[in-house]
């Protein structure tokens, strides 16, 4: 390891990963004249058909070129029977101008009044939802594919996935990162007295793929959900991987040459009014009207997107929800910041140098995103205000003050499905600064397994009680093997004593050691819907030679007639900073209600000894939709901890939400939360939004905040953007 360590550590890493990178490229050099299309075998194949007389997009398959369009169907099921006929029928139809590719999907369904549909906001996660998706592999690389999807309220959901689903990442402290891209296309469905119908319009301009030849063939396929009778269905066959995009059909005689492709400039200027109060608790009230303006610009050079935002302002965008974290390692949350979404996914890596929620207070910033031959690019650089001022500074941190951030990410896909990377970040001001560097690779093996590699080097100088510059790295290998039935995962860690980037998300310092997590997981057709399985071992030491971290669990879940529980005992020796052990003794739970209809109801918990205390949280959920537009939610997250033998609960936490939700139209909404805890602490949130024309948005924001002091903010915010297009350039 430590010849590992002093062959990364010099100041040359950037020309190593240039050297890994061509030596990627020369291997494959014979074979790459343009870009080259890896054999790829499918069992499906549809043919583009052209149509001079566009659909409507309204949902309603009455347009005249649906009958002259190329059709497909006989679905198979991916779960629970995989492979076995869809018990109910599916016509799909596709045709094409000049402008955008056209998909329509015709969903038969025996008994319409079980037909599930309960989201309403765009990009939502259709979990329990009636949905149809199709995706597109438009470089036919059998890696990264696009994904539009619908559900029968005309709810749309994109995404980008890029190595076979590799970022689409889950979970409370990892929300999906694929869901975050967003482009401009229409999609509309409609409900029959048989069926469900659904259309989809997706315009060229906004895919990326090659432009060399005069036809191409693009990898699609189709997916539909059935919610009842419980499911999956998919076009091509993907064996046991929902995201198997080198399994997918073909869809051919693509004329490239007679598509418009040529993607506008876009400016989207924005201005705004914040009506402003200030209410002390004990002071004097003083209010304040704020005006303001900014610019968003998109520039597109071919394969490459330039972006660019002045004086940002994302104060429609809604707080993240006080979280209860019972555990050692911090809550990750979603990036929601548009200029920050775009591309977000060339920038992961096994264990992220670069978490964009690390930028705070953002000034301007701008950005190059882009694929070129087998090459992923990225590039951002931003400057950002000065941090949370309430935030305590370590030793070993940079001091709070304005910062400039610069990331640069080279990626170059190998072979069918491998991949191999650099990312640079460095934050800095003045002679301060925190700089990492780090490479990364993804092996395919046999069997749906993959190996995943980083090495990574952070360099600081400056800062808090630092009297001379640092540096410490960070080593990552994982044996990993995912499909939708069996899991495992086992991953050799060593986080250096000093590494910890500013820039990024690491969960451990000074900690090394082995991490195994396995998963089953099986879908049935009947009663029982679902069993799943999970066990994780986890021991860690730091580089002393000293036992920190040693952890058992396993947990259990089973459903049956909508009704979900859930059971994991947890055995965790573990150490705080201080370096006092604690052994602790947890049994996390969890039981939830999901009808197609009318109403959810989930409660999640875990109690036991924890930290030498005895411990009980508590976290009961409802969403109550009594309408397709119309939704109410309600929280109540409860969290008591004692001394053992203790007659009285020490700690009481407790936080209530309430959140409204109504849908007036597919692009016109209004959200609501209100959220009290018990240090009387309120945070009340109203939001109307109205995308008036495609990217255009007006936005009214109410917030009302008060603080454990007692001092009161409210704000009033009015946000007008009106996008602009040009081909000038």
């Amino acid at each position: 390891m430590r010849t590992i360590r002093a062959w990364f550590a010099s100041p040359y890493l950037i020309l190593v990963a240039y050297f890994i990178l061509y030596l990627g490229g020369f291997k494959t050099s014979l074979a790459d004249t343009g870009d080259e299309i890896p054999e790829i075998t499918t069992n499906r194949v549809i043919e583009a058909v052209r149509t001079e007389t566009p659909p409507k997009i309204d949902g309603k398959l009455d347009d005249e070129c649906w009958q002259k369009s190329a059709k497909t169907g006989e679905l198979i099921q991916f779960e629970p029977q995989r492979g076995e006929p869809a018990t109910q029928p599916t016509t799909i139809y596709v045709v094409y101008d000049a402008n955008k590719l056209y998909v329509a999907f015709e969903c038969f369904k025996t008994d319409m009044g079980n037909l599930a549909a309960n989201q309403t906001r765009r990009d939502s996660f259709f979990f329990s939802d009636d949905h149809v998706e199709v995706l597109i592999d438009t470089f036919l690389d059998g890696r990264n594919c696009y994904a539009f999807a619908l559900n029968p309220l005309g709810t749309q959901t994109d995404r980008r996935l890029i190595n076979e689903g590799a970022n689409r990442r889950t979970g409370q402290s990892r929300i999906g990162t694929a869901i975050s891209w967003d482009c401009d296309w229409q999609g509309q469905a409609a409900t029959e007295t048989d069926k469900w119908t659904a259309e989809f319009a997706i315009p060229f301009a906004e895919l990326r793929f090659s432009k060399g030849t005069e036809t191409a063939t693009w990898g699609i396929n189709f997916w539909r959900n059935d919610e009842v009778p419980a499911e999956e269905q998919t076009w091509a066959d993907l064996g046991d991987r929902q995201y198997a995009v080198s399994q997918f059909g073909h869809l051919t005689n693509l004329p490239i040459s007679d598509l418009v492709t040529k993607r506008p400039v876009k400016f989207k200027p924005y201005t705004t009014l914040k009506p402003q109060v200030q209410q002390p608790k004990d002071g004097e009230t003083t209010a304040s009207v704020k005006p303001d303006v900014g610019l968003d610009l998109r520039y597109p050079i071919k394969d490459f997107t330039i972006d660019l935002t002045l004086n940002p302002d994302f104060a429609q965008i809604e707080a993240d929800p006080d979280l209860v974290n019972l555990s050692d390692i911090p809550l990750r949350f979603p990036e929601k910041r548009p200029f920050f979404l775009e591309g977000n996914e060339i920038f992961q890596m096994p264990l992220d140098l670069f978490y964009s929620r690390r930028v705070e207070d953002l000034l301007g910033g701008g950005k190059v995103i882009g694929k070129f031959s087998k090459y992923n690019l990225a590039f951002m650089q931003a400057v950002a205000g000065p941090e949370n001022p309430d935030k305590e500074i370590e030793a070993g941190e940079l001091p709070l003050a304005n910062y400039n951030y610069s990331v640069f990410r080279l990626q170059r896909e190998v072979g069918k499905t491998s991949s191999v990377g650099f990312l640079g970040v460095n934050k800095q001001r003045g002679a301060t600064y925190d700089r990492a560097g780090g490479l990364d690779a993804r092996i395919q093996l046999p069997a749906a397994t993959n190996l995943n590699l980083e090495y990574a080097r952070e360099w600081k100088a400056g800062g808090l009680d630092m009297a001379k510059s640092t540096a410490d790295d960070l080593v990552f290998l994982q044996l990993s093997r995912r499909t939708n039935v069996f899991s495992l995962d086992a991953i050799y860690a060593d986080f250096g004593e000093h590494f910890n980037p500013e820039t990024g998300f690491v969960p451990r310092v000074d900690r090394r050691g082995v991490v195994i997590r396995s998963r089953y997981n099986k879908q049935y057709k009947g009663a029982v819907e679902r069993l799943r399985g999970e066990a994780e071992y986890e021991r860690l030491a730091n580089h002393t030679g000293e036992l920190t971290n040693h952890r058992a669990s396993f947990s259990g879940l089973f459903g049956v007639y909508n009704f979900f529980f859930l059971l994991g005992p947890e055995w965790y020796y573990h150490v705080d900073e201080d370096n006092k052990p604690f052994t602790d003794r947890t049994v996390r739970f969890f039981a939830g209600w999901f009808p197609p209809k009318y109403v959810q109801i989930r409660n999640t918990g875990r109690f036991g000894v924890r930290d030498d205390k005895d411990t009980f949280f508590i976290r009961p959920e409802i969403t109550i939709r009594p309408t397709a537009k119309l939704s109410f939610e309600f929280i109540l997250q409860r969290l008591h901890e004692k001394q053992p033998n203790g007659m009285q609960w020490e700690l009481s936490e407790w936080t209530r939400r309430f959140i409204v939700n109504y849908q007036f139209a597919q692009r016109m909404y209004a959200r609501a939360s209100a959220e009290f805890t018990l240090e009387r602490e309120r945070r009340v949130f109203v939001l109307f939004a109205y995308e008036y024309r495609p990217e255009s948005n007006l936005f009214i924001v109410y917030n009302d905040n008060q603080d454990v002091e007692g001092d009161t903010e409210r704000i009033v915010f009015i946000k007008i953007a009106h996008l602009l297009k040009t081909d000038l350039f």
